[in-house]
């Protein structure tokens, strides 16, 4: 029931069952940690079942393990990932699949980039949550050195596909993109989005159209638009607002009208 409550949103009805639990078993405890790591506003309170469990001698298995890791993924405390990390450690849980690809979310969230590439070359299997969020942290966390960000995921992105035999998603095809754009390599960018092997969607031009703007490369950045239009005008207002706004601060007026024509259907 506490599992119920918390899925359809209703804490308050899951904490009083829970108060109301006289004989409270692992299983109860992981409903209430698991319900409250869903949401930011509540992760904190996972944290503190968690201490509350480890005082009452329940050991905590891997779906406690996971959902705690989640909270702090949510909360960007990774210092207490470590510890979680650490008790993971002394266990056989460590080396499962699901810890290992919730310990590379949380450092890659919390944007230590490192500890995450550290958890990713020793998970002993990869699934395709783990190499998404490896890409999606090197995209999303800017290194001084950015040559060497930009081949660590280009590398892990093809070893994906040729080492492992996994098929890129979506997702992954977007933060690639992401990840070229971040680094300024825009015509490579947009080639890589032109040469997918299937149709790109509103997520992987929108990182291309956001790059490009970032970099003033207009004429990047309108190839983006106009593929972003063909898509779903609707999709992404504020990508087009942003690219108008710089578009009129270089001076580029022809370009403006031409967006805003097409921003009127929006």
């Amino acid at each position: 029931m506490i599992s119920g409550y918390m899925s359809h949103g209703s804490v308050e009805d899951a904490e009083d069952i829970f108060r109301r639990t006289v004989e409270k078993d692992v299983v109860v405890v992981n409903a209430m940690i698991k319900g409250y790591s869903k949401s930011v506003g509540s992760a904190k309170k996972s944290i503190e079942v968690y201490i509350d469990m480890q005082r009452l001698d329940f050991q905590p298995n891997i779906s406690t393990c996971a959902s705690l890791i989640g909270a702090c993924s949510a909360l960007a405390a990774f210092e207490i990932g470590q510890q979680v990390q650490c008790q993971l450690m002394k266990t056989n849980l460590f080396v499962d699949i699901k810890m290992g690809s919730a310990l590379l979310d949380m450092y890659s969230k919390c944007g230590r980039v490192d500890d995450a590439r550290r958890v990713f070359d020793h998970i002993p299997q990869r699934n395709v949550f783990s190499w998404t969020s490896m890409i999606d942290g090197y995209g999303k966390n800017g290194y001084p050195d950015e040559a060497l960000e930009l081949f660590s995921g280009l590398e892990i992105f093809e070893s994906m596909k040729r080492d492992y035999s996994i098929t890129p998603t979506m997702e992954h095809y977007a933060c690639m993109v992401d990840l070229l754009g971040r680094a300024g390599r825009l015509r490579q960018a947009c080639a890589f989005a032109k040469g997918m092997l299937v149709k790109p969607n509103s997520d992987v031009w929108a990182a291309l159209l956001i790059s490009s703007t970032v970099h003033g490369d207009i004429e990047t950045a309108r190839i983006a638009s106009n593929e972003l239009c063909k898509l779903n005008p609707n999709s992404r207002p504020g990508a087009y607002v942003s690219f108008s706004n710089n578009l009129a601060a270089a001076g580029n007026w022809d370009i403006v009208s031409e967006l805003r024509e097409k921003m009127k259907d929006i």
